[in-house]
């Protein structure tokens, strides 16, 4: 079993929690998830619109992962939340790696509206989540920005080759410090509570694979 946990690069101005997260556990793996009978791969991918379906490509190709579990920022919300779907849409308005201007418009000419989360008993693992007293739901909606992208490239590249991917998304509240140096009326979680959320998820996943 093989599981694929990507974050997106920080700038150079303002930090990203999931390039964080991501960080952290190549720096620091816990102990319990040495020892699950799976390969844990950790990727922090760029922020780039117009790059990053050839980038998931390249990882999904040469990783061949049974799970992905894709992950971001979302500093309005208080809680970790799982993407339910991703659609075939996108408004980044400017884009976040090259300052241009971008219109609205499907990620995939040839892509259907949209696509669900693959991942297995998404429900089984929030409530695990929560047993463990951190704030955690299911989210109906990842909107129109990278979050959103790289969970439907993940998608259409599975339906795409006839693979047995299982693709997820999984929003991350904001760190303490981020509310000090970016957003000071925002909710935040500690990365702590962050890192045993996706340990819970992964071992989850690691109990349910045959």
């Amino acid at each position: 079993m093989k599981v694929l946990i990507t974050g997106f690069e920080s700038r150079e101005d303002k930090s990203n929690v999931s390039d964080i997260l991501v960080t952290s556990f190549l720096d620091d793996m816990p102990e319990i998830l040495k020892e699950l009978p799976c390969e844990i791969i950790l990727k922090v991918v760029g922020d780039d619109t117009h790059t990053l379906k050839s980038e998931i490509s390249e990882l999904l190709e040469t990783y061949e992962p049974n799970y992905c579990l894709f992950t971001g920022q979302a500093p309005s919300r208080n809680k970790i939340t799982f993407e339910y779907i991703a659609t075939n849409y996108r408004h980044l308005g400017l884009s976040p790696a090259v300052g241009e201007l971008l219109e609205g418009g499907e990620i995939e000419g040839n892509g259907p509206d949209a696509y669900k989360s693959t991942i297995p008993n998404i429900s089984n693992i929030i409530k695990d989540i929560k047993s463990e007293v951190i704030p955690a739901a299911l989210s109906r909606w990842a909107g129109n920005s990278l979050c959103n992208q790289i969970l439907y490239h993940g998608l259409h590249h599975a339906k795409e080759t006839k693979t047995d991917i299982k693709c997820g998304f999984v929003h991350l509240p904001a760190l303490p410090e981020q509310v000090i140096s970016q957003w000071p009326d925002v909710p935040f979680m500690p990365l702590e509570m962050m890192r045993k959320a996706i340990e819970i998820a992964v071992t989850n996943l690691a109990k349910q694979h045959i």
